[in-house]
């Protein structure tokens, strides 16, 4: 099979793999002809292709780091610039669910653009919008704020704006958490807002421990789940 030269961007499993894959066929057929890879965590990305049923063998397939410690460098984007240009086919892949979502891949795929290099997406899982379908929120309009500061106060801070802000536009507000600060993120929530507060907590989704509830700040109160080191996505509206 032959694939365009392009910059291919695969989404990953959300922490498990289905049978049959999360890819379509064809999807699975072009990501076998892959053997160039630009991840954020390389040691991530061999385990995904191995679940994934990928052909070859991991240690002769080549697999560049992106993330937010390499990206710091300016001597990176001259390395990435000339792997774009030399060589294509290349796969993109995040820690989980879609790329350039809450990852920093986003910038692989403006320098793409930049360089005149085709992108091609692939469909795939996204937990923000399957927790934001699964929450009873309105989906025509929302706001995805991505990880909220780790710093309490700023936490805190960012959480009253975010509020007021789902107050003024009505829009559905999404946000996300480290695993282990979600029950702290949980705590804050139900102790700052205001009772009649609708709050969607969906949490490890698309694997057997998901947990998708969406109630007001008052119901909440009343029996908080145990949320530790769980991967949760949090929907607000006011």
């Amino acid at each position: 099979m032959e694939i365009e030269k392009a910059l291919y961007l695969i989404p990953v499993d959300l922490g498990f793999m289905p049978e049959g894959g999360i890819h379509s066929p064809f999807q699975s057929a072009v990501l076998n002809e892959l053997r160039f890879f630009i991840a954020e965590n390389a040691s991530t990305a061999r385990k995904f292709l191995k679940k994934a049923g990928y052909p070859h063998p991991l240690q002769q397939t080549e697999i560049e780091e992106f993330n937010e410690h390499t990206r710091r460098s300016g001597e990176m984007y001259a390395d990435f610039r000339k792997i774009l240009l030399e060589n294509l086919p290349i796969g993109l892949m995040s820690e989980a669910g879609m790329p350039c979502v809450a990852d920093p891949g986003h910038e692989i795929v403006a320098l793409a653009h930049q360089l005149g290099v085709k992108v091609i997406p692939f469909h795939g899982p996204s937990s923000i919008l399957q927790a934001l379908t699964a929450s009873g929120f309105a989906g025509q309009q929302f706001v995805f704020h991505g990880y909220l500061p780790s710093k309490p106060d700023l936490r805190r801070t960012m959480m009253k704006k975010i509020f007021q802000t789902a107050q003024r536009d009505g829009y559905t507000q999404i946000f996300m958490e480290t695993p282990y600060r979600s029950n702290h993120l949980l705590s804050d929530l139900v102790n700052l807002l205001p009772e009649q507060a609708m709050l969607s907590v969906a949490c490890e989704i698309g694997t057997p421990d998901e947990f998708i509830k969406t109630q007001n700040i008052g119901q909440w109160k009343k029996s908080l789940p145990n949320i530790h080191k769980k991967r949760c996505i949090f929907s607000l509206q006011a």
